[in-house]
């Protein structure tokens, strides 16, 4: 999915508002869920090798996300644009 900032909310209203083959209840990832993801990366396909937003922050200003390069996590400014990768229940 595209790159987006995530001011009040943003990453998460954009993959719950997404659909894909009839299905809408796609949601933000946590940092864990992310990891998981990031882990099965090569069987999951059509991930970038980049950094890409999760559900979980850390406080008001910062929120994690993950570095689908070298698979590191950090807590990132909400402001920061980043991939936003929706998903389903796994």
């Amino acid at each position: 999915m595209d790159g987006c900032s995530d001011p009040a909310g943003f990453a998460a209203d954009l993959a719950a508002d997404y659909s894909n083959s009839g299905e809408s209840d796609w949601f933000l990832p946590s940092k864990d869920e992310l990891n998981k993801l990031y882990i099965n990366r090569a069987s999951v396909g059509g991930l970038s090798s980049a950094n890409y937003w999760s559900s979980s922050e850390d406080d008001d200003n910062y929120a994690w996300d993950q570095d689908f390069d070298d698979g590191v996590q950090y807590n990132g400014y909400k402001f920061f644009t980043l991939y936003v990768r929706p998903v389903r229940a796994f």
